[in-house]
């Protein structure tokens, strides 16, 4: 009897190591998918600039919308809401000449993948996406 509670027990701690790892392995996994399709909005942001010579409704564009549904929702992000489940910011400024967009990440809370119109793809510090996204509109 007390052989088989201690294989329990064994059992029970490596079950609980092997599920801290898995995720981990899951919030690096959304981390991915949040830089990777921030990163679709570079190049659309060009098109759509091209198309109109201004980026002005660039957040608001079927693009947009279409990417940031594909992402893992995340109620800690910056600019969570019903209708952006996935907390991404997103702004246009400089009378259209400029925009970002980040997302905060999920196995580290303090951070954010940011993008913007010159084409920089980056990890900042999420304060940077609450406070100063449509205040300076690049990735510092």
């Amino acid at each position: 009897m007390i052989e088989l509670i201690v294989v329990i027990a064994i059992v029970a701690i490596l079950s609980g190591i092997i599920l801290f790892s898995v995720t981990q392995y899951i919030s690096k996994g959304r981390d991915s998918n949040i830089s990777g399709s921030l990163a679709i909005l570079v190049p659309a942001g060009e098109a759509y600039y091209n198309f109109d010579n201004t980026y002005d409704g660039f957040c608001d564009s079927d693009v947009v919308a279409n990417t940031v549904s594909q992402m893992p929702g995340n109620v800690s992000g910056a600019c969570f809401s019903t209708s952006n489940p996935s907390g991404v910011c997103c702004s246009v400024a400089e009378n259209g000449r400029a925009w970002a967009a980040c997302a905060t990440e999920f196995s580290n809370a303090n951070y954010a993948y940011c993008v913007d119109s010159r084409g920089v793809k980056k990890e900042v510090d999420n304060s940077y996406c609450v406070n100063n996204l449509s205040a300076e509109l690049k990735c510092q």
